[in-house]
């Protein structure tokens, strides 16, 4: 019963010390964007190369995390940063802002 405890004890803490699994940081973005890279067309790779800054030099995995960077230093922006669905898996623009 004592070894049972103590088992529970640790992998609570373990859990509570975990890292915020919701959150994607830098490099989920940054492969997230590669992959998204490989399957655009060559007409819609020149299109967001276009959009880039000129810093970012074509790679738009380079640029994926700006909307975590720009949410923290405005936190105001915050809510901006990503939209939920509950319980869909789709999204409504209307429903989610609406007007």
């Amino acid at each position: 019963m004592a070894l049972l405890l103590f088992v529970q004890i640790v992998l609570f803490s373990l859990i509570a010390r975990a890292p915020n699994l919701d959150a994607w940081g830098k490099e989920g973005h940054y492969m997230v964007c590669k992959i998204a890279e490989q399957y655009l067309t060559a007409e819609a790779s020149e299109l967001v190369t276009e959009l880039l800054p000129a810093d970012a030099g074509g790679d738009l995995a380079s640029v994926c995390s700006w909307a975590d960077e720009v949410r923290f230093r405005f936190r105001w922006s915050a809510p901006l940063h990503y939209a939920n669905t509950p319980g869909v898996c789709n999204f409504n623009y209307a429903r989610i802002y609406p007007i």
